[in-house]
């Protein structure tokens, strides 16, 4: 093909073929060679027009830019010194057949100095060919707006500017509006760019878009954000994003980031990230607090206002995802993604692999153990397991009184261990030490605006460890409960979190507390606030009629004169089932989801025995499994049905297939799918398939830090892209079966993820394979038979025996106070919106 193109090339390149007079005065070897070039192009042109021929995928039709975008391109185009009337013709066919991008990228090479056809020419040739970024678009334009670009330079930009990515070709583009710079500048910053890790990208942006900055100065500050390290360079582009920032206050911040230890670093973003905060407030809160040593941080701390206290607790809150994520994973040796590293992997391990992984750990902890390398391989592992879990310690100590105090607000993301044997101890020691032992005169300390505290006494409470903090004297404990209720009581989701932990909070206070905390419920009810005064009176309520053992005589006269006030809440139209919908295709289908770490093949193991030992049948899920299911892939796959658990678990997660269980019961087919966690693509394409498919149950098995790759995000995600709507979540009541670890906040988040159309089963503490595995096969089995009218309270009565003891203390059932709480706000809002769609009607037509 190549050498035909040249014979066409050169045939037509003849004088005798040449029509056009300005075409034959070319005589160079460059020339000619131009020739050749624009001559081919004018002929595919011609012959394209001639044929009619415009092969374009339907992918790039739906992207055709529209009149005005053609008409401009166009218009610079025919404005090209020395175009003849053939040319500009044939141009404006092919500018047509451009993308919009091309099209931008094409009407700035046209206004570039030295630009003629051949250029031209060759660069819708290209752009027919070549697709850019819109991004890729803007960097191109910004930079041709330099001084001193000639058409030469711009041509080899364009290659240059698709080598960016998109971090760094904004990056870049922030760097030409830095005053003073000029072209030569600009491209040599690039490799330093290219070569710089995302997060200090993201800072250099920043940095270049401060008003003031000019670029000696900009050269001068690129290295010291070089150096930053972690969180140091995140903080550095929330430091910049400071409202009024000068190149001054930045480049000795920089100076100042680069000392932070990692932790305040963090928290340190999440503080200068707060809306409206002012270069000034950045500089003082870096120099003040975030850059001296812990000690003299926490005296700094006592000596703020308020407001300063509540505003540094927020971004201890919002920054402490991480520090629970390395706090949780120490409980065993982790990779860097979080996975659990196995016992038999660990016995595979080199020395220096072992080494590698005790070198992770804190300097502090490394040096209470032997060296690693003078030990064999089973010592060295044991010294590392115990390195580890003293790691844990370490890490909880290392941190201030403020911050281990806004970690523990968030207890229900924490795993029990780490909250009781961890948080605890820690900072119980750092009251007794600095605040005399005084829960109260801490929380009046720390937390002054109550911010906090009733998060952090309900995690207390819901860990078991409420008595530990609580003072005995009962002034106290009433300040400390008037704390509680001005922080619980101030919202919705507040409301939500409180009566959850509730119940573990009743059992703990003493009988002349108890009678005052619900007071100050019963006054908190008369509230303005319509919802929240409704949903505080069904808490009340619903512990009269069903935990009246929890509450002393003058308590329950309180809370009866409180609903002859307000009148009774019908319970029972919340513990409602979608039963009849789930039993009308006579089959009912789950989908548990596993991660290919230790903790999800063992409750991958568990639940596959049980179901097993129940008579369930043992068959490759089609319907799940991702590859197309061939003939020779589905021997393959059946061929791994008689490998052992292990083994299959292990092929599911490699070659992408699932299984299921399957038992009919009273004419009812029962099908419990098993998946195993791949990829991203991988999960989102089985939660599309599971929202289509009609299938109730969606459980999530293994530790609480893979929901959001489990669940969260790619549905989110899902959503997001339009490839499952609204209307698809909310055309079946589903159940959620959240098996591990949790909280309310947890619970909250996937109701509205799944539109509101789902009850859960979740846990707000430990999740248990004892509960988990029996609870998911009962239930199908309870529904398959009994009738469909019966309730979650009949569904609660016949699995009753799953929860027997304190076992199951920590679980949130279907038709639980808190999922009838989050019914009753779902149906509070759909009026609201009902009425507001009505009443805007009824304006319009009047």
């Amino acid at each position: 093909m190549a050498n035909s193109k040249a014979a066409i090339g050169t045939t037509l390149c003849r004088p005798s073929d040449i029509t056009d007079p300005s075409l034959d005065t070319m005589h160079t070897p460059l020339s000619f060679c131009r020739t050749i070039r624009r001559t081919v192009f004018l002929f595919q042109l011609t012959f394209t027009l001639i044929l009619g021929i415009v092969v374009v995928s339907a992918q790039v039709a739906s992207s055709q830019p529209g009149a005005v975008s053609v008409q401009q391109t166009v218009g610079l185009y025919q404005k090209i010194p020395g175009l003849t009337s053939q040319q500009k013709a044939l141009g404006a066919t092919a500018i047509a057949r451009l993308n919009y991008n091309g099209q931008r990228i094409l009407r700035k090479i046209c206004t570039v100095p030295g630009v003629d056809f051949d250029h031209a020419s060759l660069m819708i040739e290209r752009l027919q060919h070549e697709r850019f970024t819109f991004e890729q678009v803007l960097t191109f334009e910004a930079l041709t707006e330099l001084a001193g670009m000639n058409i030469e330079q711009a041509t080899a930009s364009l290659t240059t500017v698709k080598q960016l990515s998109f971090d760094t070709g904004r990056a870049f583009r922030a760097l030409l509006g830095v005053q003073g710079i000029t072209l030569h500048q600009a491209m040599a910053l690039i490799p330093t760019l290219n070569s710089m890790p995302s997060d200090h990208v993201r800072a250099a942006r920043a940095l270049f878009q401060i008003g003031d900055l000019r670029i000696n100065q900009a050269l001068n500050a690129l290295p010291l954000i070089v150096r930053l390290q972690g969180h140091q360079a995140k903080a550095a582009e929330a430091f910049a994003g400071s409202s009024n920032m000068t190149t001054e206050i930045m480049v000795d911040g920089l100076n100042l980031l680069a000392r932070l230890y990692q932790n305040d670093a963090r928290n340190a973003r999440f503080l200068f990230s707060r809306k409206g905060i002012t270069a000034q407030e950045s500089w003082d809160w870096l120099v003040a607090y975030f850059a001296l040593p812990a000690h003299i941080q926490e005296a700094q701390y006592e000596s703020f206002s308020p407001q300063k206290k509540s505003a540094l607790l927020q971004a201890l809150y919002e920054g402490g995802k991480e520090i629970l994520w390395k706090i949780n994973n120490l409980h065993a040796i982790t990779n860097q993604n979080g996975y659990e590293i196995s016992e038999a992997s660990l016995g595979r391990w080199s020395m220096q692999q072992l080494e590698n992984k005790y070198q992770e750990l804190q300097p502090a902890v490394r040096a209470r153990f032997d060296n690693l390398s003078q030990t064999n391989r089973a010592t060295a592992i044991g010294q590392l397991k115990r390195a580890t879990a003293a790691a844990r310690v370490q890490t909880a100590r290392d941190l201030t009184v403020a911050n281990s105090y806004a970690i523990m607000a968030q207890g229900s993301e924490l795993y029990d261990s780490s909250f009781r044997d961890i948080m605890v101890p820690v900072l119980l020691t750092r009251i007794q030490g600095r605040y005399q032992g005084d829960l109260l005169n801490f929380l009046q300390i720390i937390d002054p605006e109550n911010l906090l505290v009733a998060d952090f006494i309900a995690s207390c409470a819901q860990k078991g460890k409420l008595t530990e903090f609580f003072p005995e004297e009962l002034y106290k404990q009433k300040e400390i409960l008037s704390l509680i209720t001005d922080s619980a009581l101030k919202s919705e989701d507040s409301i939500l979190l409180f009566s959850a932990t509730f119940t573990h909070l009743l059992k703990v206070l003493s009988p002349e507390a108890r009678t005052y905390l619900i007071t100050l419920m019963s006054q908190q009810s008369e509230s303005e606030t319509a919802t929240n005064a409704k949903l505080i009176n069904v808490i009340l309520q619903y512990y009269l009629q069903t935990s009246p053992e929890l509450l002393g005589r003058e308590d329950r006269i309180l809370i009866s004169r409180m609903i002859v006030r307000h009148g009774a809440v019908d319970m029972e139209r919340y513990q409602t089932t979608p039963f009849a919908q789930w039993k009308e295709d006579g089959r009912l289908g789950s989908v548990s989801m596993y991660h290919p770490d230790d903790d999800g093949r063992q409750s991958f193991a568990s639940n596959a025995r049980m179901l097993l030992a129940s008579g369930y049948k043992l068959n490759i899920s089609e319907q799940y499994s991702i590859p197309a299911m061939t003939g020779r892939f589905r021997a393959e796959t059946r061929g791994y049905l008689k490998a052992g658990l292990p083994s299959l678990f292990q092929a599911m997660q490699n070659k992408h297939f699932a299984i299921a269980f399957t038992k009919d019961i009273n004419g009812i087919r029962i099908n419990h799918t098993q998946f195993v966690y791949s990829t991203q693509d991988n999960q989102m394409e089985m939660l599309r398939r599971f929202i289509l498919s009609g299938d109730e149950m969606l459980a999530q098995r293994g530790h609480s830090y893979w929901r959001s790759e489990q669940i969260t995000e790619p549905l989110g995600k899902l959503i997001e892209s339009g490839r499952i709507k609204t209307d698809e979540l909310q055309n079946k009541q589903r159940f959620l079966s959240l098996g591990s670890c949790g909280g309310v906040k947890v619970y909250t988040n996937l109701t509205r993820l799944f539109a509101s159309s789902v009850d859960l089963l979740a846990t707000i503490g430990t999740g248990l394979a004892m509960i988990n595995d029996p609870y998911n096969k009962m239930l199908f089995e309870i529904v398959a038979k009994n009738e469909t009218t019966i309730s979650w309270k009949d569904v609660a009565r016949q699995s009753a025996s799953i929860f027997q003891g304190d076992r199951g203390q920590d679980y949130l059932l279907p038709g639980s106070l808190t999922a009838m709480l989050h019914k009753m706000l779902d149906e509070q809002q759909n009026n609201a919106a009902k009425t507001k769609k009505k009443n805007f009607f009824q304006r319009i037509s009047g």
